[in-house]
């Protein structure tokens, strides 16, 4: 309860005055190498779970956005098969403050800033109405221990409702591709799946030979 007020109150006051320095720019080479293997990862999973389909043009919609550090994955691999794309990032949390008194925000600016038609969302899942073609969710919360460990109120804690609201602003024949953390968070997931009766192809554990994380990552694809 105690950690929930916390949470709740910095939460409440980082959204109120948006506090950051401005015009980050990553200058360390070590991280930027680093980032450079995320995108390549990025792109690798998309191209192992989603189904190409050309088209002129494409909606993408990408939940949990973070700070976008791998947009540049996700928006070439849908360039590559679409003449024109659209791609948005929606993040509910994105005025958290790193260390270096940057925001997420404003670090997102960077990752996407040579992107064209890139928009980076402040702001809710649940405000979102477009409809998209495909929609991407990387580590959602299905349970409620990493909500609160990256220091959410536990109010946010929706599973049901988000799921139920993705699919929703997803596109007749459209495809939506969510990757969890570790076997636990994928059991939930699956099961969250089931319970709202969403019809899925599980994919398993995803690997890349560009990066490999700690904890195994599990992918579910959902065509509508």
């Amino acid at each position: 309860m105690l950690e929930d007020l916390k949470n709740s109150i910095d939460f409440f006051i980082r959204n109120k005055t948006k506090f950051s320095r401005k015009n980050f720019v990553e200058k360390d080479e070590k991280k930027l190498l680093y980032n450079y293997l995320e995108n390549l990862y990025t792109y690798d999973i998309l191209e192992q779970c989603i189904k190409k389909m050309p088209a002129d043009s494409a909606k993408i919609l990408d939940i949990g956005s973070k700070n976008w550090f791998y947009a540049k994955g996700e928006y070439h691999f849908f360039k590559s098969f679409n003449k024109n794309i659209c791609l948005n990032g929606v993040e509910l949390d994105a005025h958290r403050l790193y260390s270096n008194f940057y925001s997420r925000y404003e670090t997102a600016k960077f990752y996407i800033k040579k992107l064209k038609n890139t928009n980076y969302i402040s702001g809710n899942l649940l405000s979102i109405k477009n409809t998209y073609n495909y929609i991407i969710w990387f580590l959602p919360f299905v349970t409620i221990e990493p909500l609160r460990y990256w220091g959410l109120p536990e109010k946010y804690f929706m599973p049901e409702k988000l799921l139920s609201h993705a699919i929703s602003v997803l596109k007749d024949g459209g495809q939506m591709l969510i990757v969890n953390q570790g076997h636990k968070e994928a059991l939930a997931q699956k099961q969250l799946l089931e319970d709202l009766n969403i019809k899925y192809t599980e994919k398993g554990i995803v690997k890349s030979t560009f990066l490999e994380y700690k904890n195994d990552r599990y992918a579910f694809v959902i065509k509508k």
